[in-house]
C-alpha cells in the first residue's frame, strides 16, 4: 500500500515489528510492534505469522481508500486472529488505522490489575530528538472552553518514565516530523489511553481505564474493536505537519463531507435566554411559529443557511413529537419557507426522555444511574418531567432511528446534542458492565464507550439520511471532547463562555440572576470566542461552531462579523430587534465572506497579535489562490500595519471603511487599518 507520500511494509513474521510506515524517500520510517491483549489471564501478542488480504479495497465516500488485512495469531486451530484496517488518501501523509480481534470459540478478556490494560502500539523515537505532547482536550477555565496546548517532552520526562495523554504525539529530527494520534475523547487529564515512555525513547499507548471489562467475552460474534488511530510522517518543519494533519481532518477522517462544509448558522437559543434573563418570560414563552417564520426572513437577509430552533420545539424529550401547540402543521410551514430561502433546518436534543414518552416506557432498563441514589426526575427546559437515558446501552438504536425518522417526516438536516456527559452513568445491565463488576469499572467502561457509541449513533444516521450534520456541544468540562467524534460530527464549541463565578464573583452578586459574563454586545464577547481558534492550527476552525452577536451598533456588528468569519460561523440573538442597517450590515460582510469560505476552510491560519490585544491580525489566505480574509482587531484608536503572509488574489478586495491595501511587488499585501472610537475590527478579503 502506498500513495504519492508513504508506503505501508507490513512485516507480520518479524518478532519486533509488525509493520512500519516509511517515507516514499525512504529516509524515515516510523515500526509499529504488534498490539496485545490479556486474554484468559495470558498476554497474548497479536503476531500473526503472515497478514492476506481480507476483503477487496473500498473506495469511501470521501474518495479514501480501505484495505484490510487478516492474519491468524498463534498456532494453527486456535480460531485467534487480527485484522489491520487501513484507510489511505492518494494525496495525504496521514493514515487512519485500526486492529480488530476474533476469536472462533469464546474467551474472555482479564481485566483485574493494573498491568491488564491493552497495548495498541509501541514504537521508538530514539532517532527524533525533539518530541511534543499536542493535548486537545485542556478546559481553559478563563475562557471557559476547550483550547489546545503544545508541551515540549524532554528527555527528562522519558527519564522519568511519563505518561502523557495526548492525543497527538509528534516528534522531529530537523529534517522531517513523525505524528502519531488516537482518536478517543475525554477532559484532560482524565486519560482512557496514554502514550507512556522509557529512558531509551521508546513510546507505548496503552489503555488506561474501561478500555475492556473483566471477563468481557471474546468470540465469534463478540471482537475486540481497537478505537482509530492516525499515523504520519512530513519532510519539514512542524508548521508543515500541522498543516498536513488540519488537512487529514478537513477531507480525509470523515466520509461524511457535508459536516466540513463551511455553513453559515444561527440558533434560537440566546434570544430564549434573553427572555428568560431580561424579560423575565418562560424560555419558551415565544417559540412559536409566528416568531420564528419572521426570524426565517432576517436571517436569510443576514446570509444564514442553517437554522437551527433550540429547546421547546418538541411536546416530549424522547418521543421528540413536534409540539402542535407551538407549531400546528410539524414544521411544515417552517421548512417551506426556509426551503425557499435554500436554508436547513436544525433543532436540539439531549439523551432524556420524558416519563410519559414511548421512548421512556419502552426503556426503562436504560434509565442512567450513578451509586445508590434514584435518578434525578427533572424538566428539560420548562417541557414535561424526564430522565436521562443512557447511550451506551440498547436505547441507543431508538435514539438514532428518532433522528432518521425526523429527517425523513419533517426535514430536519442538523442536529445539535447537548447535555451529554461523559459520566452520567454507572449502571449494571447495559452496554458497560454487569453486577459482577465494580460500580468504577461500569462508570468508566461507561465513559470510555461513550465517543464509540455518539459516533455508531450518527454512522447509522448518516447512512439512512447522507448529509446529516450532527453537532456535539462541549461547552462544559467533563465532555468527552477529542478525535473521536470528529470522525463522524463537528462540535458545538462554545456557549456564552465564562459565568461570573469562573472568577470568583458569588451568585448573590449577581443584580438580575444571569450568570452569563459575555451576554452583551460589544467588543469582549469575541476577545473570549476568539481564543480557541487556536485549534485551527491542527483542526479546521469550522469545525467549532461558535456563536457571535448581532445587535447594534454598527461597531459591535462589525467586531462579531470579522470574528465569525475566521471559521466559527454562528450567530445568535434578538434577530427582530436589529435596526435595517444591521441586518443589511450583518449580511454584507457575511456575503463577501461566502465569496471565499473554501478558501477560508482550507487555509492554515496566521496570526499576529495576542488575542484580545491591540493590534490582533488573523490572515486566512489560501496559499494555493491567494483568495481568503485578513481582519484585524483593537481596542484603541490608531492605524496599524499588517504585511499578509502569503500573496494574494488579483482583484480588488472587499474592505470595510478605514482600510486601504497595497498590493506588493512579491505578490503581498501591505494593509493599513485606521481604527476611530466604537471600531473594534476591520476586515479585508481577497478573490470575493
Amino acid at each position: 500500500m502506498n500513495n504519492d507520500h508513504l508506503t505501508i511494509d507490513l512485516l507480520p513474521a518479524n518478532d519486533d515489528t509488525l509493520w512500519r510506515c516509511v517515507a516514499r524517500t525512504g529516509e524515515h520510517a516510523l515500526a509499529f510492534a504488534a498490539p496485545s491483549l490479556v486474554i484468559d489471564g495470558e498476554r497474548v501478542a497479536m503476531r500473526p505469522a503472515s497478514l492476506k488480504p481480507s476483503v477487496e479495497p473500498r473506495t469511501l465516500r470521501n474518495g479514501v481508500v480501505e484495505h484490510q488485512w487478516r492474519g491468524d495469531v498463534g498456532h494453527v486451530g486456535d480460531g485467534l486472529s487480527i485484522t489491520i484496517t487501513f484507510r489511505v488518501a492518494a494525496d495525504s501523509p496521514v493514515v487512519r488505522f485500526r486492529y480488530t480481534i476474533e476469536s472462533k470459540r469464546p474467551r474472555r478478556l482479564t481485566n483485574r490489575t493494573a498491568g491488564d490494560v491493552p497495548t495498541y502500539a509501541q514504537f521508538s523515537l530514539s532517532a527524533w530528538p525533539d518530541v511534543t505532547e499536542v493535548r486537545l482536550s485542556e478546559f481553559v477555565d478563563l475562557v471557559h472552553s476547550f483550547a489546545p496546548n503544545e508541551v515540549p517532552v524532554r528527555q527528562k520526562e522519558f527519564d522519568a518514565s511519563l505518561g502523557i495523554m495526548g492525543p497527538i504525539l509528534l516528534a522531529g529530527d530537523g529534517h522531517a516530523h513523525v505524528l502519531f494520534a488516537y482518536e478517543h475523547g475525554s477532559t484532560f487529564p482524565d486519560a482512557y489511553l496514554r502514550f507512556d515512555l522509557t529512558a531509551d525513547r521508546t513510546v507505548t499507548l496503552n489503555g488506561v481505564k474501561g478500555n475492556c471489562l473483566n471477563g468481557q467475552l471474546l468470540g465469534p460474534s463478540d471482537p475486540f474493536e481497537s478505537v482509530w488511530f492516525d499515523v504520519a510522517i512530513v519532510a519539514g518543519h512542524r508548521d508543515q505537519i500541522a498543516t498536513q494533519f488540519r488537512e487529514f481532518v478537513r477531507l480525509h477522517q470523515c466520509e461524511n463531507l457535508e459536516t466540513r462544509k463551511p455553513y453559515v448558522f444561527y440558533n434560537t437559543w440566546n434570544f430564549q435566554e434573553r427572555n428568560f434573563n431580561w424579560h423575565k418570560k418562560p424560555y419558551l414563552a415565544d417559540m412559536r411559529q409566528e416568531r420564528i417564520l419572521a426570524e426565517i426572513e432576517v436571517a436569510h437577509r443576514m446570509g444564514i443557511e442553517v437554522f437551527v430552533i433550540d429547546t421547546g420545539w418538541f411536546a416530549h424529550t424522547g418521543d421528540w413529537q413536534v409540539n402542535p401547540d407551538r407549531f400546528t402543521d410539524n414544521l411544515r410551514t417552517v421548512k417551506q419557507r426556509l426551503d425557499q430561502h435554500g436554508m436547513k433546518l436544525g433543532l436540539w436534543f439531549d439523551s432524556a426522555a420524558a416519563l410519559d414518552s414511548a421512548a421512556y416506557k419502552e426503556h426503562r432498563d436504560c434509565v442512567t444511574r450513578q451509586g445508590d441514589g434514584e435518578p434525578k426526575v427533572h424538566e428539560i427546559w420548562e417541557t414535561p418531567a424526564s430522565l436521562r437515558l443512557c447511550l451506551v446501552s440498547r436505547y441507543w438504536r431508538r435514539f438514532a432511528d428518532e433522528l432518521i425518522r425526523l429527517s425523513r417526516e419533517v426535514g430536519v438536516t442538523y442536529f445539535k446534542w447537548d447535555a451529554i456527559s461523559q459520566y452520567d452513568c454507572d449502571a449494571s445491565g447495559h452496554n458497560h458492565g454487569g453486577p459482577e463488576h465494580s460500580v468504577d469499572e461500569r462508570r468508566d467502561a461507561c465513559a470510555y464507550q461513550l465517543p464509540i457509541y455518539l459516533s455508531k449513533i450518527v454512522e447509522r444516521l448518516t447512512e439512512a439520511c447522507p448529509g446529516a450534520i450532527v453537532d456535539f456541544d462541549m461547552t462544559e468540562r467533563g465532555r468527552c471532547f477529542g478525535l473521536s467524534f470528529l470522525a463522524v460530527g463537528k462540535f458545538f464549541l462554545v456557549n456564552n463562555g465564562p459565568y461570573f463565578w469562573d472568577f470568583n464573583i458569588p451568585r448573590a452578586n449577581i443584580a438580575d440572576g444571569n450568570a452569563n459574563l459575555l451576554f452583551y454586545p460589544g467588543r469582549a464577547r469575541p476577545w473570549f470566542m476568539r481564543y480557541p481558534l487556536a485549534f485551527d492550527r491542527w483542526i479546521p476552525s469550522n469545525l467549532f461552531l461558535t456563536h457571535y452577536l448581532p445587535d447594534d451598533p454598527a461597531g459591535s456588528q462589525d467586531n462579531c462579523v470579522a470574528s465569525l468569519v475566521l471559521g466559527q460561523n454562528g450567530i445568535w440573538g434578538d434577530l427582530l430587534a436589529i435596526s435595517p442597517e444591521g441586518v443589511k450590515r450583518i449580511g454584507d460582510g457575511v456575503a463577501a465572506y461566502k465569496a471565499v469560505r473554501d478558501d477560508v476552510a482550507a487555509a492554515p491560519p496566521v496570526r499576529n497579535g495576542t488575542t484580545g490585544a491591540t493590534p490582533e491580525w488573523h490572515e486566512k489566505l489560501n496559499p494555493a489562490t491567494g483568495r481568503g480574509i485578513v481582519c484585524a482587531f483593537a481596542n484603541v484608536p490608531g492605524t496599524y500595519v499588517y504585511v499578509t503572509e502569503h500573496p494574494v488574489a488579483m482583484g480588488e478586495p472587499w474592505c470595510h471603511d478605514g482600510v486601504r491595501v497595497e498590493r506588493l511587488p512579491d505578490g503581498r499585501a501591505k494593509i493599513s487599518a485606521t481604527f476611530v472610537a466604537d471600531q473594534g475590527a476591520k476586515m479585508t478579503v481577497f478573490g470575493n
